[in-house]
């Protein structure tokens, strides 16, 4: 059966909307605004990253505490995210998208690629975050990068 020309509005508006969700955590993360990340999670959201040494963050008031501490200072990361694959499921939604980080790193400038898989959940008629697990394919760091090039130019 075909889908409505609203059930494929609905469904382009929904895409969208989850694209802006990532981008809006991207610059809240470049902004040093940790308090706006945790908001763009449900009251139950999980933060998990595959890297063997990381554990979940669950719950609201956790990833509160984990992005007021960890996200507090712009441009300490730099995230970039594309090629999302959305899948909707009504109000609930689950899918991937490719990061490409910069991280400044005790003056060291250090890159890095990875990919989130989420699951999206449309809350009051917002979607956000109800789980974000992060695996990487690389973090490396950089001989010669931005952070010691704006470090040299201060002390110039």
């Amino acid at each position: 059966m075909s889908k409505s020309l609203e059930q494929r509005i609905q469904e382009l508006e929904d895409r969208d909307a989850i694209k802006e969700l990532t981008a809006r955590y991207c610059w809240h993360v470049a902004h040093g605004e940790g308090e706006g990340v945790a908001r763009l999670f449900t009251e139950d959201g999980v933060l998990e990253v595959r890297d063997g040494n990381f554990k979940p963050v669950r719950g609201g008031m956790a990833l509160l505490e984990f992005y007021r501490a960890s996200v507090n200072k712009p441009e300490m990361a730099v995230p970039f995210i594309h090629n999302h694959i959305i899948i909707l499921e009504g109000d609930s939604a689950h899918g991937t998208c490719m990061i490409d980080a910069r991280f400044d790193r005790s003056g060291t400038s250090v890159i890095a690629a990875g990919w989130y898989d989420d699951k999206y959940r449309r809350v009051g008629g917002k979607w956000l975050f109800a789980e974000r697990v992060l695996s990487f394919h690389h973090v490396a760091p950089l001989k010669q990068g931005w952070a010691e090039a704006r470090n040299k130019n201060l002390s110039s």
